[in-house]
């Protein structure tokens, strides 16, 4: 075990997300524990439990850090989609079903985890997964400046609900669609979602 004090709590930390992330890499969450994490850092699971709050803490914490890299992602493939005038929409699209399939465990663990009574969700893991709808939102009142923000909320999560839902189907392989990809299916999704909402600039594929 590593001495007190040889780390700072920050130092800490990052060990001990990298270590979770570094598992899911390769292996299933269940197959991991607090003690194993404390293992592999150096540090005795007490330490962690002081720093992260309780095992579920510390998977939150690498759920915010793995939210984060996603919004980084989507935020620059929109900038880049946009300076090459293509969809904004579909370029975040594809990077979320990317990203999934990159780091599948991690992926999946930011909607499996649930936080607990006593700790709830920290200001800063709300405030990710609120800038992330932020930017379909902003994408959608690009598109569709004539939208309420009242519509431009609810219509980004019933477009994002339905690439979401595409890209777990097809992370499980249960999307059953033989002959079309992932990204096809999500190209439609939006189309079909644009259009109700009134965007006609694209003729509607498939």
């Amino acid at each position: 075990m590593a001495r007190r004090k040889e780390h700072t709590h920050d130092e800490i930390r990052a060990m001990a997300t990298a270590a979770v992330l570094q598992h899911l890499a390769v292996e299933p969450l269940d197959s991991l524990s607090l003690r194993k994490v404390a293992q592999v850092v150096g540090y005795v699971p007490s330490t962690l439990v002081n720093l992260f709050g309780s095992y579920q803490g510390l998977l939150l914490a690498v759920a915010e850090l793995t939210l984060d890299q996603l919004y980084q992602r989507l935020a620059s493939n929109a900038q880049v989609s946009q300076a090459y005038d293509s969809n904004p929409l579909e370029a975040m699209a594809n990077a979320y079903q990317q990203f999934a399939f990159e780091q599948p465990r991690a992926f999946q663990l930011i909607f499996e985890l649930k936080a607990t009574d006593e700790q709830g969700l920290s200001e800063h893991h709300a405030r990710l997964i609120a800038q992330l709808f932020a930017l379909i939102e902003s994408c959608l009142g690009e598109l569709l400046p004539e939208l309420s923000g009242e519509q431009r909320l609810l219509a980004s999560r019933a477009l994002w609900g339905g690439v979401h839902g595409l890209v777990c189907l097809a992370l499980d392989d249960k999307l059953f669609a033989p002959g079309i990809s992932i990204e096809e299916a999500i190209r439609h999704h939006i189309a079909v979602q644009l259009k109700g909402l009134g965007y006609h600039k694209e003729a509607l594929c498939c």
